[in-house]
């Protein structure tokens, strides 16, 4: 994974999420994200790679989330997904910590969980956040 462009492969308009919603990635230990966009058929979540824990991200492609925010009552547990970019997010104050942008797309996801996921896009959506700007497709 680490030799992925972190090139748009949605179709759709994705949205900005503002709550807290919190990605648990099935790694063995789990790693834990913040999601910061979304779309039905995708999403992207940042994690703070302390001690280079993105090296468990190596050699995987397909994976699990489960996806919760709390205060929202939002959860959605072994949601299958596929690992299609990652990338390093430099902070805006310089510290040590390195802030790491992975992206994925939803394989499959059961009826439920799609039902789940436009949930949250459109509560995102009512709260004003508009969808992020999308760059041209090449031809």
């Amino acid at each position: 994974m680490d030799k992925m462009a972190a090139t748009n492969r949605r179709k759709e308009a994705r949205t900005s999420v503002d709550d807290n919603v919190y990605v648990v990635l099935n790694t063995e230990p789990e790693i834990l994200g913040l999601m910061v966009e979304i779309s039905s058929t995708g999403m992207a979540f940042t994690f703070v790679d302390i001690d280079d824990i993105s090296e468990r991200l190596n050699g995987l492609m397909d994976v699990k989330l489960d996806l919760f925010a709390t205060g929202i009552g939002y959860f959605s547990r072994n949601l299958p997904a596929r690992l299609v970019s990652s990338t390093i997010s430099l902070p805006e104050i310089p510290s040590s910590l390195m802030i790491k942008r992975v992206g994925v797309e939803f394989v499959d996801p059961s009826f439920s969980q799609q039902i789940q996921i436009n949930s949250l896009i459109r509560r995102q959506n009512l709260q004003g956040k508009l969808p992020v700007e999308m760059p041209p497709q090449p031809e």
